[in-house]
Formats: C-alpha cells, structure tokens, sequence
C-alpha cells in the first residue's frame, strides 16, 4: 500500500480522535477506508487501449466544421473589411484546404491553431473559444490516428506513469508531478483511459493559490467621511420646499459570510440637517429638518466578476417650525394649524423622498465603481486567461465577518496542481495571507512565457516600469552586442519551494548575441535564502548562478561563450541579496498605508506569509480625511 506522508498523518489524527470517541461499551471502533493503491489503478488501465479510428477523426473533423461555420457567422456580423481581417489573421483559408486534403498537415494545423490562441480582444469570444477547443480535438485525434505502433507507446506511457505515481504519492517530488501530468495530458489527447485521468487529476490536483484579505484592509480603501452640502427644491404636500441640506456620515465595508461567494457590504450612516423655507400660497414657512440616514450596497464577487444589488436605504425624518408667517393672522394662524395637522404625513414624504435620493446616489456610484473593477478584471486577467484555454480549474470566493477568501486551484491539460492541501497559518490577524504553492507559478509560466522572447531591450523597461535600479552588467551602451533568450515550452520558469529555500530558474530553447545564434536547450538557475527582514521579505543567494546546457554532454566554443555570457547577465538578475521594503499600495489604498510583513514560512513546495497594514504617518493620514461635493 501506498501512502501520501502527509494523508497518513491526517488519517493517524483522525484514528486518534475516533478512539477518544467511542462509546462505553463498544470494543472496536471501524476503520477509515483504506487509500486505494493507484499505481495498482493505474496498472489495470492497461486493458482500457481504445485505438483512434478513421471514424472518430472524421467525427472531430465535422464537429471542427460546425463550430467553424458559427465563427464565421460571428465574424459576418460586422464589416466586410473585418471579416476579412479576422480571416486573414486565423488563416481561414489555410485552414479550409487542411480539412478538404486528403492527409492534413499537421504541422500546419499545429501553426494554425496558434493563432486561435492569444490573449487578443476577441480570442475570448464563445464561438472562437468553442472553434479553437474543436480543432485542438481534431488535431490530437488525427495525429494519434497516424502513430504507428500507437498500442505500444500506451503500454510504455501506462508503465512510466505506474511507477510515477508511486513514487509521488509517497514522495510529492516535483520530477514525478512533471511526468504524471504530461502523460495524462497524452492520454487525454488521445481519448484514452478517460476515467483513470480523472481518478490521478482529483487525486492529485488540490488548490495551489489561498488568499485571505481582512475587512479592515478592504476598508482602508473604501471608508471615507461623508460632508456634503446640496440645494433643497422639493414640493410636499403643495408647499414649495427651498433651502440648502447638509449631510454628515461614513461609509464603511461590512463582510457578509458565505461560503460561494464574496459578498462585501458597503454602508453608509449619517445625518442630514437642512435650513428650509416653504411657500404655500400666502404662507411663509421657516423650518429646519433633521434626519438620520443609512444605506447599504451589497457587492459580490463571484467567478463572472463584481455583481451589484440594489441599494437599499432608510431616513427617520423630524421638522421643526421655526416660524409660520403671513400677512394676516388669520391665515398665519389657519397656516400654523395645517401645517401641524400635516407634519407627520410631511415628514414621512422626506423620509421617502431622502431614501430614493440616497439610493439613487449610492447606486450611481456604485455603476462606476463595478464597471471599472471588472473592466480590470477582463483585460487583465479573464480575456488573457481565456484566450488560451488556461482559466483556473478552480476560482472560489467566500467571505466570513471578518476576512474575504480567495481559493484558486490551476493547472493545464498536461500539468498538476498542488499534491495536497495548504500549511495552515498561525497569522489570524493578519490583512492579508498568501498561501502559495510552486505549482501555480510553474503553470502560468508556461501558459505566459512559452516561446517568448526576452530581449536586453526588454529586460531594461521590465526593470523601470518596477523603478528597480539598472545594474551596469545590464546597461545597453553602444559597445555592448544585443543578445536575446527565447523561452522554452516547457518549463520556461522554474521555482521550487524547500525548507526556507527557493530555487528560481528559466530555462530558454535559443541564445542570440549580436549575428551569434545557440540554438541548445539552456538552463539558468540561482538558490536563495528565504527569512523575514525587518520591513519585508529577504532573500540572499546561497551560491552562483548556474548556466547550464542539460541536453549536451559537451560543449562546444559557442556553448562556452554562450554560458559566460549569460551568467554574466543573470548574476546581475538574479542578485546578491534582493530586500524586500513592503508592499506598497496603489489607487484608493495607498491612503491606507504599506503593508509589512508580519510571518513567513517556507516549507517543500508551498510559500506561506502574512502581512500586516502599517498606517501612514499621521501627518499624511490627516491629509486624507475625504470630502464628497
């Protein structure tokens, strides 16, 4: 039997706990059901081989060819001239002679369906994502269609994967979680074993991001003081209603629990007080009206983005008459009497009309707030993620009184997630808390950084748009050659957690210098230290950058100059000692302070830390008391 350390402990506490439990009298207790041993799974999927037909290529090819005739009504929606330019850019005529050859090209298909791929405005639209997802099917069927001897690459991938997976579960290395997903990422390119590839993915894929954030520090960039001054023009009751209202309040953030959600309530609370004059016929009417106010917004963040709910509102309003004037007494004293006759019924069509007027303001500003914030969220993170098929398996929002949680678990088709649940944090006062594992970092590199080129050029506007200093070994001069370094496709970055350690690496496919081009497979790594400092975060290089060329045994003179030259330039990327200052908050926070960190932990695989909200001086926090017009 095959055991994950980490289960077993859970399953020897659980033991522990049952035995405490049982009830006088009884003599045993039943066992937990055992773990099932999943190299054994894995070893009986060998009988599941299911050979890709003709018949099942023709089936993708004709579902390619429904979803592709949805796309291109899509794309006759607008102009000729756009349409066009859509074509041209998906290579739609390239791709039509692909599917009317007889044998496709698969290297075509291959460069085709690239350009499905992209986080281009557009890419993320129904009808293209469900046309690139069909061609991705089609090209996978027919290249395993074309395998010769396809039975016997199953056989050794269904051996390989065996011994994988009893390696890792008791073990969790990093290696082994490469080759498990790659291999079930080939199977399910090929159909195959469909019910053993979701058994390993549940078993071995748990959230790899854990995000906590506390009200307070949500707070911190919404709470502000209300001080408004506004005209009254109102007719009650047939008096014409003239004067000036001052509102005094707060809006606050109040945490809604929930466990599907992230539900944030904005209120508000205050007083209005307003100097009025009334006319209604002959009568003068000077009053002054108090009420007391509150509103709530209610905010939820879901996997779709902000959704805003009406606002509700409630205002207790109270009058009084300062003085009821007019030129006979006879009238002033009938316009006294109706004037207190109708107070109540008065007061309560303020109440009303003060409510809709709060609501209506609230909701306002609210539109502008929910439109930027998911603006943000589409073009920074949903259309890129989207565009290439790599939104997370997992986005999960929940909220207690106290902390809004963020749970977020990804992987792609031929990767793994996290091998089992996050360290716990003793850190509960904290703002924020960040549980991350390596995982979600190698991931993401690979779905951003696949293939792309990193010039020196580029290197240099990364480092400012971070303000970060430019060292010399760094600087572009014009004695200094152009060099470049293309990221591989697999693996282009490399971290991996250890005990109060890191490894950082990339790892590139072509080196370029000035005419010099190294087309070898190159791997830059350093190791660091990984401990609290005093205001964040620090990190000190344990050793030297290693270059290194791990599909050659040896190296030839272009190899050798190649290697200097890029730890050159790494050493000053990968620095002595890199010192954490903080995170500095941006927009409507940055009034809330730096956030400083407060716990670290470093443990195999996962980075735990905790930060706490460091307020500003007070000289700059009194600059910030907010006042709406």
């Amino acid at each position: 039997m095959n055991w994950n350390p980490r289960r077993a402990a859970v399953h020897s506490l659980l033991a522990c706990l049952t035995g405490l439990l049982v009830l006088p009298g009884l003599t045993s207790a039943q066992a937990p059901p055992a773990e099932p041993d999943l190299s054994a799974i894995v070893a009986e999927a060998k009988s599941g081989f299911q050979p890709v037909t003709g018949a099942d290529v023709a089936a993708a090819k004709k579902k390619l060819e429904g979803k592709l005739a949805k796309l291109e009504s899509l794309l006759s929606n607008g102009s000729t001239e756009n349409k066009h330019a859509w074509q041209e850019y998906l290579r739609w005529n390239d791709l039509q002679t692909q599917l009317t050859a007889e044998q496709p090209d698969l290297r075509t298909l291959e460069e085709i369906y690239l350009k499905y791929r992209g986080s281009y405005a557009g890419l993320d639209k129904k009808q293209l994502v469900e046309a690139r997802q069909a061609l991705r099917h089609y090209i996978n069927l027919a290249y395993f269609a074309q395998v010769d001897q396809y039975s016997k690459q199953f056989d050794i991938q269904l051996k390989t994967l065996e011994e994988a997976v009893k390696r890792y579960s008791q073990t969790s290395a990093d290696a082994d979680s490469k080759i498990i997903g790659a291999i079930l990422g080939w199977l399910e390119q090929g159909n195959q074993v469909p019910d053993l590839v979701t058994k390993l993915r549940q078993e071995f894929n748990s959230p790899n991001l854990y995000a906590s954030v506390s009200r307070e520090f949500i707070a911190a960039g919404i709470r502000r003081k209300v001080d408004q001054t506004s005209p009254v023009h109102e007719v009650i009751l047939g008096t014409n209603v003239r004067g000036t209202a001052h509102m005094v309040g707060e809006v606050d953030v109040n945490l809604l629990p929930s466990k599907t959600s992230a539900i944030i309530e904005l209120s508000l609370t205050g007083e209005v007080t307003s100097n009025n004059v009334g006319v209604n016929g002959p009568a003068t009417i000077y009053s002054t009206g108090f009420s007391t106010i509150s509103a709530s917004k209610i905010l939820e963040f879901t996997k779709e983005g902000l959704l805003g709910k009406p606002t509700t509102a409630n205002a207790t309003t109270s009058t009084t008459f300062n003085a009821i004037c007019a030129k006979l007494k006879l009238i002033q004293k009938i316009a006294t009497k109706r004037a207190y006759q109708q107070k109540h019924q008065a007061e309560a069509i303020a109440s009303d009309r003060t409510e809709l007027k709060i609501e209506q303001r609230f909701n306002d500003e609210s539109i502008d707030l929910i439109a930027d914030a998911n603006t943000r969220l589409h073009e920074k993170l949903f259309r890129p993620l989207n565009g290439r098929d790599e939104f997370p398996d997992t986005l999960k929002f929940s909220t207690t009184k106290d902390k809004l949680n963020l749970e977020v678990m990804h992987t792609s088709q031929s990767q793994l997630a996290a091998p089992g649940p996050a360290p716990d944090s003793d850190a509960q006062d904290a703002d924020l808390t960040l549980k991350l594992h390596e995982s979600i970092i190698n991931n993401y590199g690979e779905t951003f950084l696949a293939g792309v080129v990193l010039t020196d050029e580029k290197l240099i506007d990364i480092l400012k748009q971070r303000d970060a200093e430019i060292p010399e070994e760094l600087k572009i001069t014009p004695d200094s050659d152009p060099w470049s370094i293309t990221f591989d496709y697999k693996s282009p970055i490399q971290v991996i957690f250890d005990n109060d350690t890191v490894k950082i690496g990339v790892r590139g496919r072509q080196f370029t210098r000035g005419n010099t081009e190294v087309n070898r497979t190159i791997s830059i790594s350093a190791d660091y230290k990984i401990e609290k400092g005093e205001a964040g975060t620090l990190l000190t290089r344990t050793g030297e950058v290693i270059v290194d060329f791990p599909t050659q045994e040896r190296l030839g003179p272009l190899d050798l100059t190649a290697k200097t030259f890029l730890r050159k330039k790494f050493e000053a990327v990968f620095k002595q000692e890199i010192v954490g200052e903080g995170i500095k908050l941006e927009g409507q926070w940055e009034k809330a302070g730096t956030l400083r960190i407060s716990s670290l932990s470093v443990t195999p695989g996962w980075f735990v830390a905790s930060w706490k909200l460091e307020a500003p001086a007070k000289a700059d926090a009194a600059k910030e008391t907010s006042v709406v017009e």
